[in-house]
């Protein structure tokens, strides 16, 4: 299912193709180019960078200077959507907790990760992670279309298997650099809700200092980012 949306999300970037985007990569991919209208880059100079590492940081970069904006573009278009994975994360959407994750993230630890950058893109024992993610992810879809379970059941094992897989990846990014770790535990387990971490014992420092959220949802926000994170790693990879 995500492997169709990194596709096309990577021809994107070299034709400009627009059609059959998830709204994860439509949002990221305007909320770069609308940054860089905004601080007048020149229009040759006004595109998605093409390298791993530019495009890995333009992300974080273009996210981190106005979050809200970003957070806005997937509510107004994620309801509509029925791409499968985009289905997936309106079964897990909340806005606070994302909030809180970014803000956590970007006030505080942004130039670590912009200093560990390769850390986040040199571990491809991550595909690990994403493959049982993506099973994760079909078998509740699939529960879905079926219509015989509800919804906070459903809810709760989108809430398993994101820890599940948020867990593995912190693992290889610690074992990477233990602060990058560290941050991306912190980033990971704020998406989720008091209800979610209680249930699976995750822990935020994010959480402690910026209120999250009580709300019976997890966070698709931070599903989304690590998508991305895996997006760029397949590309280094493949180009």
């Amino acid at each position: 299912m995500f492997l169709l949306g990194i596709i096309i999300y990577l021809l994107s970037y070299k034709l400009n193709i627009a059609t059959g985007q998830s709204v994860a990569q439509q949002c990221l991919t305007e909320q770069i180019r609308n940054n860089n209208v905004n601080n007048n880059v020149p229009v040759q100079q006004n595109q998605v960078p093409q390298n791993p590492e530019g495009v890995t940081l333009a992300a974080f970069e273009s996210i981190c200077r106005n979050y809200r904006e970003y957070i806005n573009c997937f509510e107004t278009r994620l309801p509509r959507s029925q791409n499968p994975a985009d289905r997936f994360l309106q079964l897990v959407f909340t806005r606070h907790n994302m909030e809180n994750a970014y803000e956590g993230l970007c006030t505080l630890d942004l130039p670590t990760l912009r200093d560990n950058i390769r850390c986040l893109l040199s571990t491809p024992e991550v595909r690990r992670c994403y493959n049982v993610f993506n099973q994760g992810v079909n078998e509740v879809v699939n529960l879905e279309n079926r219509n015989t379970v509800p919804r906070l059941r459903l809810e709760e094992l989108a809430c398993n298997v994101s820890v599940n897989r948020y867990r593995c990846e912190t693992a290889v990014y610690a074992f990477c650099n233990s602060r990058v770790g560290q941050i991306m535990q912190d980033f990971f387990f704020a998406g989720v809700t008091s209800d979610c971490r209680a249930q699976t014992g995750a822990f935020s420092r994010y959480t402690q200092l910026f209120n999250g959220s009580t709300k019976n949802q997890t966070s698709f926000w931070i599903t989304v980012l690590a998508t991305m994170l895996f997006i760029f790693q397949w590309k280094r990879t493949s180009f």
